[in-house]
């Protein structure tokens, strides 16, 4: 009886099933004019471990690593904005660039919700990417902060070949909207 109980709780209480987030093309946003700088972005290796677990559909969620999806797609964004782009894993191992060039220092924060109306199939229908990027000069003055906002949605015809799919679409939108608003921040160009 023990061992049908627990079978009934796993059952119930679904699974985390895991997915990507990164974007299903190339960020389009191109820049007219970069912006001369050179900059360090950072993401901690504990930001690049950290998994994330959201709803999915049919009671089940979705789990992914937010940080390690995106890396490559923000080092993209951040390159197609500025002139040198240079990843650091701390605050400190980018302030120490500015002996090398680096006048700002980026820090990404990644905030993501999931949901699905399927009662039936476990990947999501829609999900949300927030990125917001804080830019200090080398002294740890904030230059700027700016923020893009991404949504995607995936019915279940176009999503049964790719569980990620409303992640992905929603990715991509938030990278090119982040680097649409870098370009566009007049005091990221002071």
């Amino acid at each position: 009886m023990a061992a049908f109980s627990v079978a009934a709780l796993v059952v119930v209480s679904g699974c985390a099933h895991p997915i990507s987030i990164t974007p299903d093309a190339p960020p389009a946003a191109k820049v007219a004019t970069k912006i001369d700088k050179s900059v360090a972005y950072v993401i901690s290796p504990a930001d690049m471990a950290l998994e994330v677990t959201t709803p999915g559909g049919g009671g089940d969620k979705v789990k992914y690593l937010p940080y390690r999806d995106l890396d490559a797609s923000l080092y993209a964004s951040f390159s197609e904005v500025f002139k040198d782009v240079t990843k650091a894993a701390s605050v400190e191992e980018a302030k120490a660039l500015s002996a090398k060039g680096v006048k700002l220092v980026i820090v990404p924060t990644i905030v993501t919700t999931s949901s699905s109306d399927s009662a039936f199939t476990w990947p999501p229908t829609q999900f949300s990417v927030t990125l917001t990027c804080t830019a200090v000069n080398p002294q740890g003055q904030q230059v700027a902060q700016v923020s893009a906002m991404g949504n995607g949605a995936a019915t279940f015809s176009e999503f049964k070949s790719d569980f990620s799919l409303a992640a992905r679409r929603a990715s991509r939108a938030a990278v090119e909207g982040l680097t649409k608003a870098l370009a566009d921040n007049e005091a990221l160009r002071r």
